[in-house]
């Protein structure tokens, strides 16, 4: 075993020097690149979240009374206006019930002798024919009683008819009495007809259910001829004319969300169409669970193209437009996560050019251009078109004419194959 090491190590080092010719190689042929500068656009910033479409009120309508189903003139995905009828009950029943109260006022205004319709607030009571007969009665049985008590005071009549005239004021008196008690009786009987008549003529409005508000049909719960009771659900109404945009913005960005800011977003399925909201309402606290704060946007929706439920990539606008540096998206090269945009550089005899890399942190696409957030400056060269480009490889800066096509076919090849004997050595380290 001892003698065997030298001979190991005597194989590495050769092999270690063949991986260093193999490296070193033939010299490389300069590639034409075109240059030019980074520059700089307006931006605002902009928190990226998603979101979820939701609708503005969500209502299960249903009777206050109980009936049976007659009517139901809408269907699921049906589009309402305000005040339309959704449903109906029969009325019969409810029709007799109102005919019931009305001819009860009727009874109670014939009684005290009232004219239909009399505010009864305005009746007095000592007006009414029962009432003025009771008083009447009194009257006579008090000239009565007077005048036999002078009768008697001239020995014209007895003691008896005295007692009997007595006796005849105080009924008369207590007539009177259960007079005016009655005809305060029949006015609340009254009052509380015409209360009965207007529950019966409420409850046959009730029989037909209309819609609150404009809105979209979601659901139908009951068919015609169902016997339904007070409460029960007859359809699932969805105002979709303003929708909710419910936003989770991660607590670390909770902080730059305010309302009235601008919410950019695109439905999934429809992402060429850029819309827009506003936020008009912000979660009170943090969400334990996932560490988000629930944020709503209020979204237009007057042709009715969006639909609650919609998933949505959305950008909040945090801040205004301000300066960002931009590079072409062919000026970057990305290689195991890590971006480098390169710029020439002159190094070695005869000011020949290579190529140097700048690794940098990438933001916002904006068309062909993605925003720089460090590692270059504004105004700095860079190659336009990276591709293929690795450190310290010759360039010559120019610009490839249209004659130069197989030209510059060549040098891509070339490029390509530069990076491919890299990557090679590399792994052969």
């Amino acid at each position: 075993m001892l003698r065997a090491l030298p001979v190991l190590g005597s194989v590495l080092l050769a092999a270690a020097c063949d991986g260093s010719q193999g490296k070193q190689g033939p010299s490389r042929p300069p590639v034409t690149v075109e240059c030019v500068l980074s520059s700089t656009r307006e931006l605002p910033r902009k928190a990226s979240v998603s979101g979820v479409l939701a609708p503005q009120e969500d209502l299960v309508l249903g009777f206050e009374v109980t009936g049976r189903l007659q009517t139901l003139d809408v269907d699921v995905g049906d589009v309402v206006a305000e005040g339309t009828v959704v449903a109906a009950l029969a009325t019969r029943e409810f029709e007799l019930a109102v005919d019931r109260a009305k001819a009860a006022i009727v009874a109670a205004e014939a009684k005290l002798g009232l004219a239909p319709g009399t505010d009864l607030d305005q009746v007095d009571a000592e007006a009414t024919s029962a009432l003025r007969e009771a008083r009447a009665v009194l009257g006579e049985a008090k000239a009565n009683r007077e005048r036999v008590a002078q009768m008697v005071q001239e020995s014209l009549s007895s003691m008896a008819q005295l007692e009997t005239a007595e006796a005849a004021l105080g009924v008369a008196t207590s007539r009177l009495q259960r007079a005016r008690d009655e005809v305060n009786t029949t006015l609340a009987e009254a009052r509380l007809a015409r209360v009965e008549a207007l529950q019966a003529e409420k409850r046959l409005a009730d029989c037909r259910v209309k819609a609150p508000w404009p809105g979209r049909v979601a659901a139908r719960h009951v068919a015609v001829g169902q016997v339904v009771r007070a409460g029960d659900p007859i359809v699932t109404l969805l105002r979709v004319d303003p929708l909710r945009l419910q936003l989770r913005v991660p607590d670390r960005l909770s902080a730059d969300v305010a309302i009235g800011q601008l919410v950019e977003f695109t439905v999934d399925g429809a992402e060429d169409v850029q819309r827009a909201g506003r936020i008009v309402r912000a979660g009170p606290s943090i969400e334990r669970g996932d560490r988000t704060r629930l944020v709503e946007a209020q979204v237009e929706n007057h042709d009715g193209a969006l639909l609650p439920g919609a998933f949505c990539r959305s950008h909040i606008v945090t801040a205004p437009a301000q300066p960002v540096v931009v590079v072409p998206k062919t000026a970057l090269v990305t290689f195991a996560g890590v971006s480098r945009v390169f710029s020439v550089v002159a190094a070695g005899e005869g000011g020949k050019h290579k190529a140097k890399g700048h690794i940098v942190q990438l933001g916002r696409t904006v068309g062909d251009e993605i925003e720089v957030v460090s590692g270059l400056a504004a105004g700095t060269a860079i190659v336009r078109d990276a591709t293929g480009l690795t450190p310290e490889m010759p360039l010559v800066v120019g610009k490839k004419a249209e004659g130069d096509k197989k030209a510059g076919g060549d040098q891509k090849t070339q490029r390509d194959e530069n990076r491919n004997g890299n990557d090679k050595a590399d792994a052969k380290k």
